[in-house]
């Protein structure tokens, strides 16, 4: 693998020390700060001649899709939370899923025990570590985007291109489930969204985090808590004391930690 500048047009063989262009990540072990790779590969091959944006490029913008903001994100590095059992728990549950790459993790338990705080700072970890496409959101703010559809003069063709937006989302952490009261409109569409999901899922194409106070059984219809405790998916229920001001005290703005 060899480096380019960023006109794609000359190599550099220098050390990386030598020559930083910055058009990626400080000292970028892949790319060396020239933001695109090639691969030095026979003229046959399907990489030659063409130029691969580099995986730590993403680590310098920022996704506004994301659903939090840059400065939040400055105070959500997991691994400087303080080390309960839930966040043990959730950080394993959210490393284990983004390993494989798919499936499903429904996390719940009483309010305070840093699940929203643990849902951001897996966000932005996905997003900004792992190069993954990311969105955080809560539960209502799905359902009030797919409402809204209706305010257009083409409403249910609205309706559709969102409603097919978010179920194929390549991973959607979904916030307060079940904390709104439910409307027929909520329950169909959560349903058509949890559908669609849960397919992906198995097909290894998707991600989907649900997080509530709630046990499934609770706020769900038999065959969604069906799906949920899917024995290849992950179900942790988070319990003990409130955690709420001791996250807070750890949660100091600080640089970029994403791009050490």
């Amino acid at each position: 693998m060899k480096r380019f500048s960023n006109s794609g047009e000359q190599e550099k063989e220098k050390n990386q020390n030598d020559y930083d262009p910055g058009l990626c990540i400080k000292n970028c072990p892949i790319c060396h700060g020239f933001g695109w790779i090639r691969y030095d590969v026979p003229v046959h091959h399907d990489k030659f001649g063409k130029l691969d944006e580099c995986p730590n490029r993403a680590k310098r913008g920022w996704d506004s899709d994301l659903g939090i903001s840059v400065n939040e994100a400055l105070t959500l590095n997991w691994n400087e939370f303080i080390e309960t059992d839930a966040v043990v728990r959730m950080r394993g549950a959210y490393s284990a899923v983004f390993k494989l790459g798919h499936g499903w993790v429904y996390i719940y338990g009483v309010p305070g025990n840093g699940k929203t705080i643990m849902a951001k700072a897996a966000a932005v970890y996905a997003r900004q570590k792992l190069g993954m496409k990311v969105r955080y959101r809560k539960l209502s703010q799905v359902m009030n985007n797919l409402r809204s559809s209706y305010d257009d003069d083409y409403g249910q063709i609205v309706y559709q291109d969102r409603l097919k937006e978010w179920s194929n989302v390549p991973v959607l952490i979904l916030d307060e489930i079940g904390r709104d009261r439910q409307t027929e409109f909520s329950k169909q569409t959560l349903s058509d969204i949890m559908d669609v999901r849960y397919e992906n899922a198995l097909k290894g194409k998707s991600i989907t985090v649900w997080i509530g106070n709630f046990a499934p059984e609770d706020i769900l219809e038999p065959y969604q808590v069906d799906r949920v405790k899917d024995g290849r998916f992950w179900v942790v229920k988070i319990a003990g004391k409130s955690v709420r001001s001791a996250m807070k005290e750890t949660r100091k703005m600080g640089g970029e930690w994403w791009q050490d």
